[in-house]
């Protein structure tokens, strides 16, 4: 019997931390994927290939990767690869300006201001709705501001936990009936 527990008790601990290192690189390797495709799909935007731009881009929105939340924003409010929706981008410009950048921040406030206030509860739930999905706290997103590279401007850098769980909502596509 002692000489069975010896290999069983060494079997469960090489398993354990087997396991462990396994699941810390497939989070690192995620967290690198998502930039890279975050990346791509930037690419894609400023080439003006809007299909492969919000492929990439609402796959890391929903991961709450907030570049990629913004610029889906701005697909929905011009209508490139999507149906024009000034809801539908107010909810993803909602919930980027979670990263404290004060020119989205600037933007949303300017672009709320125009529209009528009868429609300014459909956009707070749609944003609060966003939130609660896509937002820093729901996927594990942390921001901070800090001198962007080799330059005097000061940018917004999200980070995603590696360590955490997250939902995964898909992308909203169509607005509701009556919605700006």
């Amino acid at each position: 019997m002692k000489s069975l527990v010896a290999p069983i008790i060494c079997a469960v601990v090489y398993a354990v931390v087997f396991s462990c290192a396994q699941a810390e690189e497939i989070s690192i390797e995620n967290r690198e994927r998502l930039t890279r495709q975050e990346k791509s799909g930037l690419r894609h935007y400023e080439r003006g290939n809007y299909a492969e731009a919000f492929e990439s881009l609402s796959a890391t929105a929903v991961r709450g990767m907030k570049r990629s939340q913004f610029y889906l924003a701005y697909m929905f409010f011009k209508g490139q690869h999507v149906e024009q929706s000034v809801l539908l981008g107010m909810g993803w410009l909602g919930v980027a300006i979670e990263s404290g950048e004060p020119e989205w921040i600037e933007l949303y406030q300017s672009l709320y201001q125009r529209i009528p206030p009868e429609q300014h509860a459909l956009i707070d739930a749609k944003v609060a709705q966003y939130v609660e999905k896509y937002g820093m706290v729901t996927q594990h997103v942390s921001c901070s501001r800090r001198p962007a590279a080799g330059s005097r401007r000061i940018e917004s850098l999200c980070v995603k936990a590696i360590d955490k769980s997250y939902p995964i909502h898909p992308v909203e596509t169509r607005p509701n009936q009556g919605a700006p």
